[in-house]
């Protein structure tokens, strides 16, 4: 007996623990956007376009440093003819004949900035890159907002004409008494039907989009539809996005800031060609024998090198200065830009809650109207028709408030987005 219990009452945990298991999690807008960041392959190759970026600066201050080279060759016919090769330092002279080989080293002593502005131009794109990688954010957030608003909404319409149609149900079970009693016309029987029919049909349609966005939604994520789903629509924004942060911190206003360095640095490292440059050579080896001079194992030389003209560089620098102006153009258009959505987005949020305040109000008077169209219909003291416009306008009003509420979110969200609010880095979930 005491074993049958036992096994009875692993078996209830065991099916407690499966049906847990088998629930749906409700996922909040930041649990939404923190998964769509954390899955994102657009962010995961945004990243390695940082890391790419990053390297480019290592590249750039290489030149600070010599190369060292080993360098060989052997050569017969006509002497000193061998230049092609790119062989250079002792075993690269004319004087020499036979085989050659050794190190030779190489230093660029002074550039007149070259270097520096290479240096700096090449920082200011590492930065870019991650101000790339925040626009991207931006985003994948401003989708996954958008798109978890619907489908909060589909869900809050669903549940709500499920319950309408749970309503017209009763009325029209009533109406069927009636009907049968002789108390009503034939005619209530089919416009109560229809009702509910009509309630019925509105709660499937929502119910259809609902599981294609939560389907939408887990591409998005990156994770199985199957694991979660959408909640009622929320009555406020979520506390990590803030709607009034000001648009100099958008991601796009900070994207172009720094375009505009980019361009200003790589002007001033085209026009740097036009200055002198001091390079040494430095080289060590042995060769088999020596022309006209004598043998040495060793060479040694400082050059200065003074651009007279240079057509290509002049055009390099004409390209540089075009790019700055286009660059300082792009952020004005940025900011103009911003400042057209962000008048959009304000547009929305102060015309929905104007709505919803009025939309309470009729809210009120839709629900005394119904109740009492209902009361009076069930005490035969009423018609239909009153029952039925009622309902509708009931209807009617709660979906124009769900409908206003979820483009309030959307709207607060988007802006609060755009203006760089919520960039904090994705946390990792558990469950997923």
């Amino acid at each position: 007996m005491k074993k049958r219990v036992l096994f009875i009452g692993w078996m209830v945990f065991v099916f407690s623990q499966n049906l847990w298991a088998s629930e749906k999690k409700l996922l909040s807008i930041d649990e939404v956007m923190q998964l769509a960041e954390i899955n994102s392959p657009r962010l995961s190759a945004s990243r390695f376009h940082e890391l790419a970026a990053e390297k480019s600066v290592d590249i750039a201050r290489a030149n600070y440093y010599p190369t060292l080279n080993v360098e060989a060759i052997d050569s017969t016919g006509f002497p000193g003819s061998s230049v092609g090769t790119g062989v250079t330092g002792l075993m690269g002279s004319p004087f020499r004949s036979g085989y050659g080989a050794g190190l030779v080293a190489e230093q660029t002593i002074y550039d007149f900035g070259r270097t520096y502005y290479d240096v700096e131009a090449s920082k200011n794109e590492a930065d870019l890159s991650k101000q790339e990688t925040r626009v991207t954010v931006y985003e994948v957030k401003q989708l996954a907002l958008e798109t978890f608003y619907d489908c909060a909404f589909f869900k809050t319409q669903s549940d709500t004409w499920g319950s309408l149609s749970h309503e017209s149900g009763i009325i029209t079970d009533e109406a069927q008494k009636f009907v049968n009693t002789g108390q009503r016309s034939i005619v209530d029987r089919y416009l109560s039907k229809a009702q509910t029919e009509e309630a019925q049909t509105a709660q499937a349609f929502y119910a259809a989009r609902l599981k294609e966005s939560i389907h939408v939604l887990s591409v998005i994520m990156g994770v199985s539809d199957e694991s979660f789903s959408c909640p009622a629509l929320p009555n406020r924004l979520t506390s990590a996005l803030n709607p009034n942060e000001n648009m100099e911190s958008s991601p796009l206003i900070t994207r172009a800031i720094v375009g505009t360095k980019v361009a200003e640095s790589r002007l001033k490292e085209q026009q740097a060609a036009f200055y002198p440059k001091i390079v040494a050579v430095a080289s060590v080896g042995s060769i088999a024998s020596a022309r006209l001079v004598s043998k040495q194992d060793y060479s040694a030389g400082i050059g200065l090198v003074f651009p007279l003209l240079d057509l290509h560089t002049n055009g390099e620098v004409h390209r540089a200065e075009a790019l700055a102006y286009a660059s300082e153009k792009e952020l004005e258009a940025q900011r103009q830009y911003l400042g057209i959505m962000n008048g959009k987005y304000d547009e929305v949020i102060r015309s929905s809650q104007v709505r919803l305040q009025h939309l309470n109000y009729e809210f009120d008077l839709a629900n005394k109207a119904f109740n009492t169209a209902k009361k009076r219909y069930f005490s035969l003291e009423g018609d239909l028709i009153d029952l039925r416009e009622a309902f509708r306008n009931l209807a009617r009003v709660e979906a124009d408030m769900e409908e206003t509420r979820t483009k309030l979110l959307q709207a607060s969200g988007s802006k609060a987005l755009l203006n760089g609010s919520g960039q904090q880095p994705g946390m990792c979930l558990s469950g997923y």
